[in-house]
């Protein structure tokens, strides 16, 4: 009973390995420029072991991808439900898009290399499913927010169009400066800046402050 709960124990290990090899591998050096033998060097493991779990190399992206996406998307659609206002709902969306970002980089890193990857490369999945997830809930949103007299100013494509934008170019900024910080009060003035707009007010919502520095 011992030697098998042992065997488990290292067949879980060694699982556990390929993936964490994996998610180091396709972070720093993108899908195309990782190989199949540098996972499993990266794991201390042999090929066999490796097609024991996985099917391929796009298998291995796949499970790491699909979970992270999972709680976010879940995150989101929870978000959605809790609060009424469309400004609120905005500012918890952009609020755990950062908390995501600072907390798994090396996943996120993922998602951006397959919404930006071009459309025949990397890994052969779906990727339009996973890419208008998070499009089509912040559509419905800014649609809500049409309709109740909260926004205008564009359709609501457009206006989901804007903020993913912002978020994003943040996110790929933080993928370069992994150092900085993005907080909290960052997501609810980037949405402030998307709501109220930049044109001159005496006493603004919002002041947005960048953590990064360009020379």
């Amino acid at each position: 009973m011992n030697e098998e709960k042992h065997e488990v124990r290292e067949s879980n290990d060694a699982e556990t390995r390929l993936l964490k090899s994996a998610l180091t591998l396709f972070s720093e050096r993108g899908y195309e420029g990782t190989s199949i033998r540098e996972i499993i060097e990266g794991a201390g493991v042999t090929r066999p072991v490796l097609y024991y779990y996985f099917t391929n190399k796009e298998d291995l992206f796949r499970r790491l991808l699909e979970p992270a996406l999972a709680e976010y998307t879940q995150s989101l659609q929870e978000i959605r439900e809790s609060y009424s206002e469309v400004i609120g709902r905005l500012k918890a969306i952009v609020r755990q898009t950062f908390a995501l970002t600072e907390k798994n980089p090396k996943g996120v890193r993922l998602i951006l290399q397959l919404y930006f990857s071009p459309p025949k490369g990397g890994p052969k999945v779906d990727k339009s499913v996973y890419r208008l997830r998070r499009f089509r809930l912040l559509e419905e949103i800014m649609q809500e927010g049409l309709d109740n007299g909260e926004l205008a100013g564009g359709d609501a494509q457009s206006l989901a169009l804007i903020l993913i934008g912002m978020m994003d170019a943040y996110i790929m900024a933080k993928s370069y400066l992994p150092d900085r910080h993005l907080s909290s009060e960052l997501a609810e003035g980037l949405v402030d800046i998307f709501y109220y707009g930049t044109c001159f007010k005496e006493n603004p919502p919002s002041i947005l402050k960048s953590p990064f520095r360009y020379v």
